[in-house]
């Protein structure tokens, strides 16, 4: 049986049993999300929870880091659901058991940013091109690149750009520096520095905003399909992890899934900016595969809540 399929008869089961108890999951009426920097840095959580508290009753809580490391976070039992940007790593999360479902929720982009003058001559539509003229331009010594470095979504799209540029000598040269930090980090010290770095659209519009003209970085590379950058919401494997609030967590998904909460997502805007775009039940239009039996399945809990 595909893995997929197994982990959503899982789940169904489990809630059957859960849906007829009348608390789920330990005390205090709160969900913790293990989720990315860029949804915390950019507002939108901030945004959301006194809507979704408003409907459940239910406090919302988040842990902001990288992907890799929300995800550990997840496997250890420390959070009830993760919102999280790394498709493969999510799928690996469900099979390997860890977690009963993933369906994608949202998206935005990335974009590769760097100083004021483009002192690489990187600015292009084709993010290959560009990162390769980065990688050119630190060759000769008249660029920096700043990495986040920490494992996340935006790390893991950044090694999968200069692999596809054909550079492999990035990480041991001294025009490439690891911040190991988060987005809005990771950009400070990219403007401090007047280095180039890749982010995601949000986080950098909330930085221009809160920064205004001491923010000297500006947009070298945008609209390149390589840098679609999708969101999903992951439960959690209530059996492999007994003491999450799993109930909690079915509130958060079906609050970000229902109208509302898609509403409230595409609603949100930064200096007029619309910075996230609902896609749940859609993927099929933006070139992903459809995601039939997930709605289907959340939908049957939607109907029976």
């Amino acid at each position: 049986m595909d893995p997929s399929k197994a982990a959503l008869l899982a789940s169904a089961a489990i809630l059957a049993v859960l849906f007829s108890i009348a608390f789920l999951g330990t005390s205090g009426e709160k969900v913790i999300v293990a989720t990315t920097t860029s949804t915390a840095d950019s507002g939108l959580i901030d945004y959301i929870k006194p809507y979704f508290e408003a409907e459940y009753g239910v406090s919302l809580s988040w842990i902001s880091l990288g992907t890799g490391q929300a995800m550990a976070v997840a496997s250890r039992g420390d959070a009830d659901i993760l919102l999280i940007h790394d498709r493969e790593r999510e799928e690996q999360f469900v099979s390997s058991g860890n977690g009963t479902l993933r369906v994608t929720v949202f998206y935005n982009d990335f974009i590769v940013v760097g100083p004021i003058g483009d002192p690489a001559s990187a600015s292009s539509q084709d993010a290959k091109v560009c990162m390769g003229r980065i990688a050119d331009a630190g060759r000769s010594g008249t660029a920096l690149f700043i990495s986040r470095g920490d494992g996340s979504g935006t790390h893991s799209l950044e090694k999968r750009l200069w692999a596809a540029s054909g550079i492999r000598d990035y990480e041991n040269s001294g025009w490439y520096k690891s911040a190991g930090s988060g987005m809005a980090a990771t950009l400070r010290l990219a403007n401090e520095l007047g280095a180039y770095t890749i982010t995601d659209r949000a986080t950098f519009c909330k930085l221009k905003e809160s920064m205004g003209d001491a923010l000297k970085l500006i947009v070298v590379c945008e609209g390149d399909p390589a840098l679609f950058n999708p969101y999903s919401l992951v439960l959690l494997n209530p059996s492999r992890y007994p003491n999450i609030r799993y109930g909690y967590a079915i509130d958060f998904l079906l609050f970000i899934t229902s109208p509302e909460g898609q509403g409230l997502i595409g609603n949100y805007t930064l200096s007029g900016e619309r910075l996230f775009f609902p896609v749940y039940g859609k993927t099929e239009c933006l070139g992903l595969p459809p995601e039939d039996e997930a709605v289907a399945f959340i939908e049957d809990l939607r109907a029976h809540r």
